[in-house]
């Protein structure tokens, strides 16, 4: 068994790692077990650069290999390469990410290469934690000190929310002026969000829909406050829209990565542009927008089929007009267009929506079927959504939250009980 430690501390940092360990499983380990994710201080030398002292994330891919050690090692030297890290670089300087060998059963190396137990493991009490939580014994009896910041995982991919509105349901107006609502895309990132989606629609039930050329002018200050964090990857940004004329205008002037549509009306060249752009769309089934109680999936239905129905005929559509699978996020719209059981229901049979090979996304969070199990406002129900994060995280690839920093500390400890980091 090999042990690989991952560390990335420039641009988008966890999306960093969960490409390199998908890299090692694809390429070189199969049998793998990953770790969870701890961010620690950058450690420097004295005298380094100020703008060197950035923290890194760091976790450990153990696996079973074929491949010989100086294969392995070559092999890792690729993935780095690949990922955009020079081949000459200054010792200690920021990396968008840092493969190494630690371990390789009682395999020792010593060459001017390779050295193999890594001759720095001794100094990281990080990774000895790390190694001691995957269950090495000769690591758990090393005393345990906290030499972390914060913990997280890679899966399932949090979306964070921003709601750049007044009148949101659960958090309207606490980030409607632009500074706040920076502080908080910057914040969600920080807590571990892979994407984080800004929106300047409510669609909440009974909320007054805005123009487009008011929503836009509520995107704009936000979006040109952090486009640096965009342009170099720092941040991931989608943007939750259906008029044509705002996607136009933030394609050509951001690098937007996701439209998030949950009207479901756009045409087809505004569709061909998303797709032309390279940026994903993710389609929401609605059948109102705001959402009405009187307007749901007919009882008599099955709600999981006709979303299964809905998806086959949009994907279909997307794939005519330019979008790869790998383009298409599908969200079966909580809270829009069905009834509290029938959102439970729906939440229930989420897998059934696995088989079109997209990417599924849910947005269950704070929202009102979630009033079927607690009398509390829709602000303070984030363990009960957590409680549902936690029934959908192996079925989905994406959890839309508000609250990311207190899923990371639910996913964190309960990924590394259940092995299935």
């Amino acid at each position: 068994m090999v042990y690989i430690s991952l560390g990335s501390n420039l641009g988008n940092r966890i999306n960093n790692l969960r490409t390199a360990s998908a890299f090692l499983i694809q390429r070189c380990l199969h049998n793998t077990t990953c770790s969870i994710v701890l961010e620690t201080e950058a450690i420097l030398p004295e005298n380094a650069p100020i703008e060197w002292n950035k923290p890194f994330l760091n976790m450990i891919v153990s696996g079973e290999t074929e491949l010989s050690p100086s294969e392995l090692l070559a092999a890792l030297k690729s993935i780095e390469t690949e990922m955009g890290r020079p081949e000459f670089y200054e010792l200690w300087s920021p990396r968008i990410i840092d493969l190494d060998i630690l371990l390789w059963d009682k395999l020792e190396i010593n060459s001017s290469d390779l050295k193999i137990p890594h001759p720095e493991l001794a100094n990281r009490p990080f990774l000895h934690h790390l190694l001691a939580l995957m269950g090495l014994k000769a690591w758990q009896n090393v005393g345990f000190s906290p030499s972390f910041k914060k913990s997280l995982v890679l899966s399932p991919q949090l979306v964070g929310v921003v709601n750049v509105t007044h009148d949101s349901f659960s958090d309207g107006g606490n980030f409607s002026q632009t500074d706040k609502a920076i502080q908080q895309v910057l914040k969600l990132a920080a807590d571990g969000a892979s994407t984080i989606e800004i929106g300047a629609q409510s669609t909440r039930p009974g909320a007054v829909i805005a123009g487009p050329d008011q929503e836009y002018n509520k995107l704009k200050p936000v979006l040109d406050n952090i486009i640096q964090f965009m342009q170099d990857r720092t941040l991931t940004i989608s943007i939750d829209t259906f008029w044509p004329s705002v996607i136009s205008k933030l394609l050509e002037n951001y690098p937007v990565a996701w439209i998030n549509d949950v009207k479901g009306e756009l045409d087809d060249d505004t569709l061909k542009l998303i797709a032309a752009k390279n940026c994903k769309i993710c389609l929401m089934h609605s059948l109102t927008i705001p959402p009405t109680k009187e307007i749901i999936i007919p009882l008599e239905k099955k709600p999981v089929d006709v979303i299964v129905e809905w998806g086959k005929v949009n994907i279909d559509r997307l794939l005519t007009l330019g979008f790869s699978l790998d383009q298409i996020i599908l969200d079966p719209g909580i809270g829009f267009g069905k009834s509290t059981y029938q959102n439970i229901e729906i939440l229930q049979k989420v897998v059934e929506l696995q088989k079109f090979g997209v990417k599924i996304m849910i947005g269950h969070s704070r929202k009102s079927y979630l009033s079927a199990f607690t009398c509390r406002t829709a602000a303070q129900r984030d363990i009960e959504t957590i409680a549902v994060s936690c029934f959908l995280a192996e079925k989905v690839d994406f959890l839309r939250v508000h609250n990311v920093e207190d899923h990371m500390n639910f996913l964190t400890v309960y990924k590394n009980f259940t092995q299935t980091i």
